[in-house]
C-alpha cells in the first residue's frame, strides 16, 4: 500500500524584513547595472558611469572642503530634526487633549505639508538674515508638521481600553500620557519621526541651494554652476546614502519599538 505525499511549498511572506531587503537591493542593484551600461556605452551624455561616481566619492572622503560642507549639513539636519520632532510631538498631543484645536489647525498643516516651503525663504531672510538659522527654521518647520499629524492620529486613535486601565489604576494626566498614551501611539510616533528626518533633510538641502555658502546642497550647485558634472554626482550620491543610511536606522528602531510592544 503506498501512500502519495506531496511536499509543502516554500511561501514567501512579502511582509518579511529580509523579502522587502532582498527585494530593494535587487532594483539597486538593477538601477546601478543599466547606468553603468549607459554610460560606458554613452545612451546618454548627462550621467556618467556609477563606477565614475563612487571613484569621485572615495576621493572626497579625503578633501577637507567636502567634510565642511558635510558638518555643516549635519549639524543643520540635527538641530531640524530635534526641534521638529519636539514641536510636532507637542502639538500632536496638543491636538489629542484639545480635539477641537487639532480640528482647527489640521486643514492648514495638511496644506502647507504639501506646500513647499522654501516659498518663504524670502520672508525668512528678511526676519532672520542669511545664515543657517534661515535655513534651519523652515526644516524644522518641515520636520514639525508630518510629526505633528502622525502624533495626532496615533493618540487619537488609540483603544479606549487603554484609558479605561489607566483611570483603572488612578494614574494622574502625566502618568497617563507617558505610560499609556505615547506608548499606544508609538508606531504612529516613530513614522511620524521617519517622515521628519526625510523632510529635514529634504529641508535643509533644499535651503542650502538657494542662497548657502557652505554645506552639501550649496556644493551640488556650484558644481553645477561651474560644470563639473562627475564632482555634482558625487555630492547628490552622497545625499542619497545619507539619506537612505538614516531611514534604515530608523526603521530598525521602529522594528524594535513594534517588538517590545507585542512582547510585553
Amino acid at each position: 500500500m503506498s501512500a502519495s505525499t506531496t511536499a509543502p511549498r516554500l511561501r514567501l511572506d512579502p511582509r518579511h524584513p529580509g523579502v522587502s531587503a532582498t527585494g530593494t537591493a535587487a532594483v539597486v542593484v538593477l538601477l546601478g547595472v543599466l547606468l553603468e551600461i549607459g554610460g560606458r556605452a554613452r545612451w546618454w551624455d548627462v550621467v556618467p558611469p556609477i563606477s565614475t561616481m563612487f571613484q569621485r566619492v572615495g576621493e572626497l572622503l579625503g578633501e577637507a572642503q567636502f567634510w565642511s560642507d558635510a558638518s555643516r549639513t549635519g549639524l543643520e539636519v540635527a538641530v531640524s530634526l530635534v526641534l521638529g520632532a519636539v514641536l510636532g510631538l507637542l502639538a500632536g498631543i496638543t491636538f489629542w487633549k484639545l480635539p477641537a484645536v487639532g480640528r482647527a489647525f489640521e486643514p492648514y498643516l495638511v496644506a502647507l505639508y504639501a506646500v513647499p516651503l522654501a516659498l518663504f525663504y524670502p520672508f525668512m531672510i528678511v526676519l532672520v538674515g542669511i545664515n543657517v538659522w534661515s535655513v534651519i527654521i523652515l526644516a524644522t518647520l518641515m520636520a514639525a508638521i508630518p510629526m505633528a499629524l502622525n502624533t495626532g492620529v496615533g493618540l487619537s486613535t488609540m483603544r479606549p481600553v487603554y484609558t479605561k486601565l489607566g483611570r483603572s489604576l488612578n494614574l494622574s494626566p502625566r502618568q497617563m500620557l507617558w505610560a499609556v498614551a505615547l506608548p499606544a501611539a508609538g508606531p504612529f510616533i516613530v513614522a511620524g519621526l521617519r517622515m521628519a528626518l526625510v523632510y529635514a533633510l529634504i529641508g535643509c538641502v533644499a535651503m542650502e541651494f538657494v542662497t548657502a555658502q557652505a554645506g552639501l546642497g550649496y556644493r551640488i550647485r556650484y558644481l553645477y554652476e561651474i560644470f563639473d558634472d562627475n564632482g555634482m554626482y558625487a555630492y547628490i550620491v552622497v545625499v542619497l546614502l545619507i539619506s537612505v543610511a538614516l531611514t534604515v536606522l530608523l526603521g530598525l528602531v521602529e522594528r524594535l519599538i513594534l517588538r517590545g510592544r507585542i512582547t510585553r
